[in-house]
């Protein structure tokens, strides 16, 4: 999922499809160039991303900037034909845009697989009267230029 910040500053989210990570901390998307999306990184380029993973659970979130540029060397590096059904002309189509998030900063949850382990977990917060623990967490901020 991908929050971006609309123009009167409230939160919107959407579902996309993660096309890649690269070691320099960045994660790209296709986009449509005529999205709302892009108006609002336009507007405010803070994002976040977040996975949800199973078998175990684990949760990631990622805050950083967001451009949107017409990278056609790195779209064409990325296309897949299946993308056809959501741009019809294909990698030249001028409605395909790479949105690049530099990471800033992460943070994951590793919540314990069994719904046992958990159960066990909330009824020793009860019994202790102590915060039950969700599992392990770590957050990190990425050190260096935040984009390039």
């Amino acid at each position: 999922m991908v929050t971006s910040v609309c123009a009167d500053d409230l939160l919107r989210t959407r579902p996309m499809l993660l096309e890649r990570l690269d070691d320099a901390g960045r994660l790209f998307f296709l986009t449509h160039l005529s999205s709302h999306k892009v108006r609002e990184i336009d507007h405010d380029p803070r994002v976040n991303v977040a996975f949800v993973g199973s078998n175990p659970e684990r949760y990631v979130s990622i805050s950083g900037r967001g451009t949107v540029t017409r990278d056609e060397a790195r779209i064409h590096a990325l296309w897949n034909p299946t993308y056809r059904a959501w741009f019809p002309g294909g990698p030249d189509d001028r409605d395909v845009a790479l949105l690049t998030v530099y990471i800033e900063r992460v943070e994951y949850w590793d919540v314990p697989s069994s719904r046992l382990v958990r159960l066990w977990g909330v009824a020793r917060a009860l019994a202790t009267r102590q915060p039950a623990e969700a599992g392990e967490h770590r957050a990190f901020v990425l050190d260096g230029d935040a984009a390039d």
